[in-house]
This record gives structure tokens, sequence and C-alpha cells, in this order.
């Protein structure tokens, strides 16, 4: 539970850049790529992660990636119909269409959470330590 309440500040910077689905070639997709890449760059750099666990927290990065496209997905048609609710003053679409899009943030930030529980696990003692305090220092 303390780890979770660490790491959510962290989490929530990490998340968007490790989960955001690039584009093909467009300029906010090449932003997002670079900002992954520096973001496991800043960590193999930190933490002095080894090429074994730099290319394991690429593959569990890309997997979380691929898990939550679909659900990316689904919030941007409820933001889309959210917003045909709102021109139409209908509270009840809207109430239960946020309803269903706060149970897919759910899963969403489950799914980045997994994803972040799976990169610690790979970490050394060591690395962990030195997560830790840099999770905390970000978190206060």
């Amino acid at each position: 539970m303390k780890l979770s309440i660490v790491l959510i500040p962290l989490l929530a910077a990490v998340t968007l850049a490790a989960q955001t689905p690039a584009p093909a070639q467009d300029s906010a997709g090449q932003h997002r790529s670079r900002a992954r890449r520096d973001m496991l760059q800043r960590w193999t750099a930190r933490l002095n992660l080894t090429s074994d666990q730099q290319n394991l927290a690429k593959a569990i990065f890309q997997n979380s990636r691929n898990e939550s496209r679909s659900l990316a997905a689904k919030l941007h048609e409820e933001r889309a119909t959210l917003n045909a609710a709102v021109k139409n003053d209908s509270e009840q679409q809207i109430d239960q269409i946020t309803q269903q899009d706060s149970k897919l943030h759910a899963q969403m930030e489950a799914i980045h959470l997994k994803a972040m529980a799976k990169f610690y696990a790979i970490l050394t003692p060591e690395q962990k330590t030195k997560f830790d305090a840099w999770s905390n220092h970000r978190a206060s």
C-alpha cells in the first residue's frame, strides 16, 4: 500500500509517457516515442539498468500500451458521445457515460500500475532503493 502511495505521482507522468500509443509518423507520435525513449534513458542512467533490464522494461511497457489501446479507443468514442450529450442537455446520458468513463479510466490505471509493478520487480534491491528514494523525493 505504501509503495502505491509513493509511486502514484511518478506513475502519472510515467504512464502518460509510456502508455500513449504512437501514431505512424506525425509530430505528436514522434514526440511520444521520444518521451518514452527519454524516460527509459533516465531510468537507465539513474538506476544503472542493464541491457537485459532495458529490454525487459521495453517489453513490459509495450505490452501495457498494446493492452490499453482498445480502452483508449473506447474512451475516445465516449468523449465524442459525451460532447453530444452535453450539447443535447441530456443529464441522464451524461451520468451514464461518465460512469462508464470512470470504469475505463480505472481499467487503464490498473494496466499502468501492473506494468509499473512488473518494472519494479525486475530491479535489484539496490535499484529499488534508488527508485524509492527518487519516488519519495518527487512525491514531496
